[in-house]
């Protein structure tokens, strides 16, 4: 099997009819090689596109931070990050 690491699709394989294949097994072929979405799979897409309305990023928040930290006056508070992360996986677990 050879591998295309040039990031350009390659061609459909059942493009063309192989040799000593009739058109009709061609056919029959290309439409077996067809993809339908799972149902729970598109429910999961929609949930996943719930959230891009809101901004998660908050570039003035991240710039006071990058200051605090050139300036020495930025601190971690390693209780509120294992308090977060314990309700996190308590969240989780409940599910």
């Amino acid at each position: 099997m050879k591998i295309d690491n040039s990031g350009k699709a390659l061609g459909a394989v059942s493009a063309r009819p192989l040799e000593g294949r009739s058109a009709a097994k061609a056919e029959q072929a290309a439409e077996q090689d067809s993809v339908s979405i799972n149902p729970l799979a598109a429910k999961l897409s929609n949930v996943t596109g719930a959230g891009k309305s809101e901004s998660t990023f908050d570039a003035d928040k991240v710039a006071a931070i990058r200051q605090a930290i050139a300036e020495g006056r930025f601190s971690v508070n390693s209780e509120k990050i294992a308090d977060g992360l314990l309700s996190s996986v308590k969240e989780l677990l409940a599910r």
